[in-house]
């Protein structure tokens, strides 16, 4: 079930049908396209003189160095400025021109340009500063510049506000008179773009090399998607990488531990980007700039070293900050309920404060703004989930702040300490509009399910021919189904791993690092279903393929008597008296003609060999009759990208909006939904009677789809709502007579088999049936306080006439509905 089919694609590329497969899943589906992305070569790099004012930045540095102008370069202190600063740095000294650069420390100065640093920067004779990673945002500061007499050409990446800075050249792709057709280059790649126009055409194809290996580093680290220009420079600067040309670069890669003909862009993430970042952090930002702009080994090594010594301290400073930000969310209930955490304690260091805000953000899944407090003001960091501008929140809550910039997902500001709550409820307002619950959830996407003929070693190593992984180019996951749980056990030093076994025709390994606690929802023997990354284990030589465990799921509900929302599901299965089931006629011609004139019994109980998440799109019907069904459903949905499928509403019975998301119903009356509108029906469980297969098959769109993605094994299922349907009498008098002692009953949904001696699919026939025939009414009822959902059940004023269940529409529409399925199946 779910394997990946061959295609024209994988033929031409000689790549197999899943990587072919995972091509497609990121919209390339084209030889051409497929190529560029495999081989992106270096020959594909756009020409920079399509991004406004290059030109005139171009002529103006020209102009300096031919009049021997004193040029400054103004950096920022993350990754992205250091790298930034050094490249032109490079770039001045291939040429012989003596330049000088500025980087604002972090912990004194804050974030972009600021006026002291402007003055400074006069009083050394500047002619022409070059800013590069900030300065968008920097009006006040660049019209100071103006008034002191030197030029500004603003080279930058980040967010445009309203007003432009009123430099002499303002280089940013995102500006909406810039025409430049790809605009997501971190600003180590604007410079790099900068650097281009400088260089003649043929002296660059070679001089590149001096820079790439550093671009693919504050690429990597700035978090921009990993796709067009981006992807050429990082797949080609990683390559650079197995010999390191760059000195300081190769010393600080030793440091770190990493070989460097197997680096990948996780290494570059998670172990080189931080050491460089935490000089930055603790306000020695030009240790990275002197690292990968000095031509003496040794000199390199010590720098190296030095940054490592920071990174340990600033992972000692970072450890304290997280552990007190926690207990603040902890010690507040109001953090519950805010869809963005604004958090500020005083003392707090200002340069490790944005790498805290991020491990928030990833553990609640929600924006994260963390301010420290200094004298009156707070300055801090803000991080973002998917979906969710926080740039665009700061502009909401402009009037309160006295300086911000960024982006989409990170933007640094600073107010009065006393705005701060005035923030807080600013930025939830804004956030109330544009976040939902489910918003608030991660979505992690996933290629396919993945054939057991299919993991092995070889696939690994195809993988790599995908690198680099990054925002727009996750790390491939994959989904295996109904795999028996053995021998799981919690792992480390402080217990916080998981490591287990996973059977099906074979056994494979599985670990899922930080992820302990879903031990306890698990026992050795169930059924699951795993997402995970495909992994290589080494182990004394010997190579093995490993699960990097993302997710895991049981594959069948344990208890479904034992959850609120299973139970509440089991009401949604008996029909009301007006949205009673068609039970239609069979039509095997019809059904045979829309399943490929194959043999009935074959076409109905035999599941398709597809991969479904190429089906979960936007006008997609997706039908269950089952709790089992509904929830696997439900879980295949939240693993794919919300833009394919335009978003999803759930239905029970009948469907009443008309859009194009998907969408998913629970127990349909087939015959009131209007199958026209839909380009794929795939049903998670079988239909109650071949009727509804002959609806479908004549009333559907001649171009859908009707895809059917069950097997045998799932009949028992829909049996079991058939079994437990229809109460016998003696049923329905145990039920009246407690209504009858209680008057007015209310009874948590958990508990209703133990107080009705009966199961919660029976219950609902049963006072579905008794409101229909005036006995009594009901209705849920939540407690906010508790957080429990009960059913609350009151008896209506006696009838005057004897009561007859023969009466009951409901009753006699679901012993025909039974009748049917009998004789269907």
């Amino acid at each position: 079930m779910g394997s990946v089919n061959d295609n024209d694609l994988s033929k031409k590329l000689k790549i197999s049908p899943q990587i072919s497969q995972i091509l497609k899943n990121r919209y390339i589906d084209n030889e051409k396209d497929a190529e560029i992305f495999m081989n992106p070569s270096l020959e594909y790099l756009r020409d920079p003189f399509l991004m406004k004012d290059m030109k005139k930045a171009v002529d103006r540095i020209k102009k300096a160095i031919k009049n021997n102008e004193n040029i400054w370069i103004y950096g920022d202190y993350d990754v992205d400025g250091v790298s930034s600063t050094s490249i032109l740095c490079i770039y001045f000294d291939s040429i012989n021109y003596p330049i000088n650069y500025y980087i604002p420390n972090r912990l004194e100065e804050g974030y972009g340009i600021n006026e002291e640093s402007i003055k400074h920067i006069h009083s050394q004779g500047c002619n022409l500063m070059i800013s590069v990673d900030c300065g968008i945002t920097s009006v006040k500061e660049i019209d100071l510049a103006n008034e002191l007499g030197f030029d500004v050409i603003i080279t930058d990446h980040h967010e445009c506000q309203s007003e432009i800075p009123n430099a002499y050249a303002v280089i940013n792709q995102k500006q909406e008179d810039c025409n430049y057709p790809f605009d997501m280059l971190c600003g180590c790649g604007v410079a790099f773009k900068l650097i281009q126009a400088l260089t003649a055409k043929e002296e660059f194809k070679t001089s590149l090399y001096n820079y790439i290996e550093i671009v693919t580093l504050a690429t990597i680290c700035d978090i921009v998607p990993l796709k067009d220009e981006n992807r050429i420079l990082v797949k080609n600067g990683l390559k650079l990488m197995s010999e390191c040309k760059n000195i300081g670069l190769k010393e600080l890669i030793k440091v770190c531990g990493v070989e460097s003909d197997k680096i990948k862009s996780s290494h570059i993430a998670f172990a080189i980007g931080p050491r460089i970042n935490a000089s930055g952090r603790l306000g020695y930002s030009k240790l990275g700039v002197e690292l990968f702009t000095t031509k003496n080994q040794s000199k390199a090594k010590e720098i190296a070293n030095m940054l490592e010594d920071k990174n340990n301290e600033r992972q000692l400073i970072e450890a304290k900050m997280y552990q007190e930000a926690e207990a603040i969310i902890e010690s507040n209930e109001k953090y519950k309920d805010d869809k963005v955490l604004v958090i500020a304690k005083e003392g707090w260091q200002h340069g490790i404060i944005g790498i805290v805000a991020s491990k928030l953000t990833e553990k609640y899944y929600k924006p994260t703004i963390l301010l420290t407090i200094e004298d009156g003001e707070a300055t801090g960091s803000a991080r973002s989930i998917k979906g969710f501008s926080i740039f665009d929140a700061l502009v909401e809550s402009k009037d309160l702040l006295n300086k911000f910039g960024g982006h989409d997902q990170a933007a640094g500001l600073a107010l009065d300490s006393n705005k701060i709550e005035d923030l807080s409820y600013e930025v939830n307002q804004f956030a109330k509009y544009e976040l939902n619950e489910e918003d608030l959830i991660e979505n992690v996407n996933v290629e396919y399910e993945l054939s057991e003929e299919s993991i092995d070693l070889d696939l690994i190593e195809e993988l790599h021919k995908l690198e680099p992984f990054g925002l727009s180019n996750p790390n491939p996951k994959f989904i295996v189904r109904d795999a028996l749980l053995k021998n799981i056990n919690v792992i480390g030093k402080n217990k916080q791993h998981l490591k287990f076994t996973i059977e099906k025709e074979k056994t494979y390994s599985c670990i899922g690092f930080n992820m302990a606690y879903l031990k306890s929802g698990y026992n050795q023997g169930d059924k699951v279903d795993v997402l995970f990354q495909l992994d290589e284990n080494n182990f004394m030589g010997k190579r093995s393929v490993q699960f990097l465990l993302k997710d895991m799921r049981l594959a069948h509900p344990k208890n479904p008597y034992a959850n609120e929302k299973t139970v509440e599901l089991f009401s949604k299965i008996i029909p009301d008296v007006d949205n009673l089931y068609n039970l239609g006629q069979i039509d095997e011609k019809a059904i045979c003609e829309k399943f490929k004139n194959e043999d009935i019994d074959e076409c109905i109980n035999e599941t398709k060999n597809i991969n479904i998440f190429d089906y979960l799109n936007k006008n997609t019907l997706v039908i269950t009759n089952t709790i089992n069904g509904f929830y696997r459903a439900l879980s295949d949905i939240s693993l794919i990208d919300e833009e394919k499928c335009s978003g999803f509403d759930i239905n029970y019975n009948v469907i009443n909006t008309k859009n194009d998301k998907l969408q998913l119903i629970f127990s349909p009356n087939i015959d009131k939904i209007d199958v026209k509108r839909y380009n794929n029906i795939i049903l998670y469980d079988y239909l109650y009677n071949m009727g509804e297969y002959s609806y479908l098959c004549k009333n559907a769109n001649n171009e859908s789809s009707i895809i059917k993605y069950y097997n045998k094994s799932d009949l028992l299922y829909l049996n079991n709502v058939i079994d437990n349907l229809i109460p016998d009498r003696e049923e329905f008098k145990v039920v009246y007579k407690i209504a009858l002692i209680q008057k007015n009953l209310e009874v948590n949904l958990v508990d209703i088999k133990g107080v009705f001696n009966t199961t919660p699919l029976k219950l609902f026939t049963i006072i579905k049936v008794f409101k229909e025939l005036s006995l009594l009414d009901f209705d849920f009822k939540y407690d906010e306080v508790l957080k429990i959902k009960s059913i609350c059940i009151n008896l209506l004023p006696k009838p005057d006439k004897k009561l007859n269940l023969n009466e009951s529409k409901i009753l006699n529409n679901l012993n025909e509905l039974s009748k049917e399925y009998k004789q269907s199946y």
